[in-house]
């Protein structure tokens, strides 16, 4: 399993997201979360499109 991840948020856009995040992570292109911490593996709010090592 990789450790980052590809994550496209409903706007379109594609963001990396470390899997382990410990901060909310926004979309910088509409600003709404595409990951939330949740003390292990993060919440997704989107789509993984690809994970990477």
């Amino acid at each position: 399993m990789g450790s980052y991840l590809l994550v496209k948020c409903e706007c379109g856009s594609l963001n990396t997201v470390f899997k382990f995040t410990k901060l909310p992570v926004s979309c910088p292109g509409c600003g709404k979360k595409v990951a939330e911490p949740r003390g292990g593996a993060a919440k997704i709010i989107g789509t993984v499109e690809k994970e990477f090592d």
